[in-house]
């Protein structure tokens, strides 16, 4: 009985075998190499998702992804070792990576290098060197490599721990200068041409350069950053050469980056919804005075990593959530707060399915608002209404720190 088992399992393993021979046989031969292209304008649902790569550091990368799309979410990558640290251009068609190798691997002589890649290819294209192996090895920040009003040149961030910024000539591929900025962190671009520090002291710094990228100048505001009581986060959304700082406490600070030199506007409250939510009580209001933040708890505070965004409309979101204390900073919201920064009102609460460390919105019309899950999965919603249209999983990504639209 086992003999003829064998045998019919034997002949019809044989008969698939041949029909599925015959179906193969009739598909075309898939030509070798085939390299695909992307569009030299990108779709507004293009997103740049960086991930450090916390499993293997050395691989670390840039998802170019349509978070628009149905299906077939990924489209390229590129290589952004070592924590590395992305741009993209608007006046070329250039996509820029700050990253590290080392000479074995994980150890070694230390290279730090400014690739230049194409945007439709993906080829490299160019590299920089960066002397010294200065760049800050740290979780993405754009205040740490930025390009110039003009795109004319690349500012990275350097941390010794002693600060200073590398000033790189794109044009020419070349490194211009390195400039210290002392007690200061970070070089957000300035409209004329500098770039601005934010400073230990509560202060700005706006450094000038020439037409070459060389120092000129340096000046400091007035200390406005109250760092004891009430800091402000470090990483902006920028609209209209403004950016936009949420602070731990839950207002915004303007800085208009705009001019020659960083302006600190007046802070002002995140506005409230018409309707509070009762505060949340935790363990902490049993113990009188162990917190002299205590009066947060249960508060909706600004909450993430990437926490900030903007469209096109010029409306700003912030990722809040319910703390039990003002240090649940970096923890990730579970609203999207949408706030019109001109009026300073509170446009629409966006609910999430689940807390978001990373938001980001896409360009166009018709928004949509990407936010990163614990998993490191992406909610995609509507940003005009919340309403929800996909998640978009399977490792795309496996410790994304950044999200960058393509605008």
């Amino acid at each position: 009985m086992k003999n003829g088992l064998l045998k019919r399992t034997f002949g019809a393993v044989a008969l698939l075998t041949v029909l599925a021979g015959g179906a193969w046989a009739e598909l075309p031969i898939e030509p070798t190499p085939a390299v695909q292209s992307l569009p030299a304008k990108y779709p507004d649902s293009y997103v740049f998702l960086v991930d450090p790569n916390f499993f293997g550091i050395e691989s670390g990368k840039v998802v170019i992804a349509d978070v628009g799309a149905a299906v077939d979410h990924h489209k390229g990558a590129i290589g952004a070792a070592q924590f590395g640290l992305f741009a993209a251009a608007k006046t070329r068609p250039e996509l820029y990576v700050v990253d590290t190798f080392y000479a074995r691997g994980h150890r070694g002589e230390r290279t730090d290098v400014l690739t230049i890649y194409d945007k439709s290819t993906l080829n490299q294209i160019g590299e920089i060197i960066l002397p010294g192996g200065k760049r800050a090895q740290a979780l993405t920040e754009a205040g740490a490599f930025q390009l110039s009003a003009d795109e004319r040149f690349a500012f990275v961030y350097n941390f010794t721990p002693a600060a200073s910024v590398t000033v790189v000539d794109l044009l020419n591929r070349r490194v211009a200068s390195e400039i210290d900025i002392p007690g200061c962190v970070h070089a957000f671009a300035l409209g004329g041409g500098g770039f601005a520090s934010l400073c230990g002291n509560g202060a700005v710094a706006s450094t000038k350069l020439d037409a070459g990228g060389r120092f000129v100048a340096q000046t400091m505001s007035a200390p406005f950053n109250d760092i004891d009581n009430d800091p402000m986060f470090t990483r902006p959304a920028i609209i209209g050469g403004v950016a936009y700082f949420p602070t731990y406490g839950g207002k915004i600070q303007p800085i208009d980056f705009s001019g020659p030199e960083a302006v600190a506007g007046e802070a002002w409250a995140i506005p409230a919804p018409a309707a509070s939510a009762p505060k949340k009580k935790t363990w902490r209001d049993r113990i009188p005075g162990l917190s002299k933040h205590e009066a947060h708890a249960g508060a909706r505070l600004p909450s993430g990593w990437q926490l900030t965004a903007h469209d096109d409309a010029g409306r700003l979101y912030v990722s809040m959530r319910a703390t039990a204390t003002v240090d649940d900073h970096d923890t990730g919201g579970d609203e999207v707060w949408v706030i019109d920064p001109k009026s300073r009102t509170l446009v629409n609460r966006l609910k999430l399915r689940a807390e978001a460390s990373i938001i980001e919105v896409t360009a166009g019309a018709d928004p949509l608002l990407v936010a990163a899950r614990p998993d490191f999965s992406f909610d995609v919603y509507k940003a005009n209404t919340g309403e929800w249209t996909r998640r978009i999983g399977g490792q795309i990504v496996m410790t994304p720190f950044a999200a960058v639209a393509s605008k």
